[in-house]
């Protein structure tokens, strides 16, 4: 087997809410946990059971209080507890790719210049990068006619879809998935669906919260239910 792009070594984290008296949530307790390239992992769970918070952290979104979160970064290991933020910058721009729930776009952007930001940054020819961005709009089924639009006036159902297009636009080794086929009709989910199959096969290590149970057996990859993992480190 392949030596892991991503290895999680006793990670901790909890959230202090000083606005109720101090009161302590532990989410993560010494969690550890190796990543393979070619490998889907489904994170499973109710809410608040650190499916969302184990993807930031692997983002470096939050602070790694304890542990290491190891990534491969263009044949260099690198902590994310601890790499400086233009490092962390550098990691996200070609090692890591996130496709949270939410889509944070600049209200005067254009949804092609969005989708296609991920490629400008990697400093990809602008002409090639228009193109493959139109490809995997036409993919998505986004309409030609909103293209030059901002993805702020689109409904809800497409600002998903520009999401996932712009995180899908580039390849990345490493790519977090906060509950991509959430709301999608049927036809856009097979898409995406597909989508993901394909980055699996080209070889990204895929980690995604997947709460329909159709769509954890079609990846067919190794779920792990968060729900268990504070009490069952708890015990260790």
């Amino acid at each position: 087997m392949d030596d892991p792009i991503l290895n999680i070594i006793s990670i901790s984290k909890d959230f202090v809410f000083h606005h109720q008296e101090g009161t302590r949530i532990e989410v993560l307790d010494d969690f550890s946990m190796k990543f393979f390239p070619g490998q889907a992992t489904i994170l499973t769970g109710p809410s608040g059971s650190g499916k969302s918070t184990l993807l930031r952290m692997i983002y470096a979104g939050y602070r790694i209080p304890k542990g290491k979160i190891l990534v491969r970064h263009q044949k260099t290991l690198v902590d994310m507890a601890t790499a400086l933020p233009s490092l962390i910058y550098d990691i996200r721009q070609h090692t890591i790719g996130y496709v949270s729930q939410f889509l944070r776009v600049l209200p005067r952007v254009s949804a092609l210049d969005t989708v296609i930001e991920p490629l400008i940054a990697r400093r990809m020819e602008p002409r090639k990068a228009k193109q493959r961005g139109r490809q995997i709009l036409e993919c998505l089924r986004i309409p030609e006619n909103l293209w030059h639009l901002s993805a702020t006036t689109f409904s809800g159902g497409e600002q998903q879809r520009i999401n996932l297009a712009r995180g899908f636009a580039a390849p990345y080794p490493i790519l977090l998935l906060d509950e991509p086929t959430a709301s999608l009709d049927p036809e856009n989910r097979r898409i995406v669906m597909q989508l993901i199959q394909d980055a699996i096969q080209a070889g990204s290590c895929i980690i995604g919260i997947f709460h329909n149970k159709s769509d954890q057996k079609e990846i067919a990859g190794r779920v792990i239910d968060m729900s268990q993992i504070l009490c069952r480190t708890a015990e260790v």
